[in-house]
């Protein structure tokens, strides 16, 4: 018998390993990318006439599209990012004034209703998201995958007498939450560092579990073009070569740059993996916006410049056509039914 969730599972990583966007794949079948999207989170098969056309276009023979390998969904080993962020300063590269922070922790409070709400922080790193909320009156949850992390956030609620509801040194693709038991999922950091399509939505399909019917999920990824306009706006066309940017752009799959490995999305993409995970009425919002094409990654210090800057991201915070001018951007999913796709 088929497997419907494999073989959508099948396309979208092939779809992935050729640069292709939903959209393109669409474009290129003469099809409607609300198709690609159904195959691609289960709901059903390509049409049978369709079958040789999307076996050539992934270079896949049709029985391996219809019958995957168990191989194929293997996640990647996180060894290397845990192994960054035991040696490296995450307070300092976050910092607490940051226009990222800042803008984040306004687009998180569109999503707070009353007090005491349940929210499991993943990837949360040290916290700062965490102490933030408690301080609002919320049982937070901070989940990380360097121990590390974990030790420091222990420490500043031991020195700061801010409580948070549990700490847990764990994968994101794998939440110790019971099913149903959080209003809000915060993946503020985690879905960077995966850059398999499998592991993503592992990552996703997990919070989709955890959050009760009616919650929302935020999530932070890194911008596809973040790197191009860094090399321009810093001038350190040395560091990347053409090749390097432009097969970033093509791909996504980013090594050795920032961080040992990273995925930087597409807000098209985004939108179709949390789709796929069962979300709806998902919705992108810059987060540094038009301000990433100047400046450094600090809110100026003058307060009514900051406030100026921050209202003139806010007003174009979710134009597409400068969507990707932005270092990062948010998607928001909404958890509708309790059965994902």
């Amino acid at each position: 018998m088929l497997n419907l969730i494999k073989i959508g599972r099948q396309i979208a990583l092939l779809r992935k390993e050729k640069g292709l966007t939903g959209e393109k794949l669409a474009e290129i079948m003469d099809v409607s990318p609300q198709a690609v999207s159904k195959w691609e989170n289960g709901k059903c098969l390509p049409e049978t006439m369709l079958l040789p056309e999307l076996s050539r276009i992934l270079e896949c023979s049709i029985d391996a599209l219809l019958t995957p390998s168990e191989k194929t969904f293997k996640m990647e080993d996180l060894e290397k990012v845990n192994a960054f962020y035991e040696t490296h300063n995450e307070d300092a590269r976050l910092g607490w004034q940051t226009k990222e922070f800042t803008r984040s922790k306004d687009i998180i409070s569109r999503y707070l209703f009353g007090k005491n709400m349940e929210i499991a922080d993943v990837g949360g790193g040290t916290g700062p998201y965490s102490f933030w909320l408690s301080e609002m009156g919320h049982n937070v949850h901070l989940l990380d995958l360097t121990q590390k992390h974990i030790d420091i956030a222990k420490q500043r609620s031991s020195d700061t007498g801010i409580k948070l509801s549990s700490f847990t040194c764990a994968d994101a693709r794998e939440l110790p939450y019971a099913n149903e038991s959080m209003d809000l999922v915060l993946l503020m950091g985690a879905l960077y560092h995966l850059q398999s399509y499998e592991s993503r939505l592992k990552c996703l399909t997990e919070a989709f579990r955890v959050l009760k019917c009616h919650g929302y999920i935020i999530c932070t990824v890194i911008s596809r073009y973040t790197l191009m306009i860094s090399t321009i706006k810093w001038n350190i066309f040395h560091n990347y070569s053409l090749d390097t940017l432009e097969k970033i752009i093509k791909d996504g799959m980013v090594d050795g740059c920032s961080f040992p490995q990273s995925y930087y999305h597409t807000p098209g993409e985004i939108t179709a993996e949390l789709d796929s995970a069962g979300f709806e009425n998902i919705k992108t919002i810059a987060v540094e916006g038009i301000a990433n094409a100047f400046g450094d990654y600090a809110l100026p210090k003058d307060e009514e410049e900051a406030v100026r800057l921050l209202k003139c991201i806010e007003m174009t915070e979710s134009v597409p056509e400068l969507m990707g001018v932005t270092r990062n951007f948010v998607a928001v999913g909404k958890k509708i039914n309790k059965t994902g796709g």
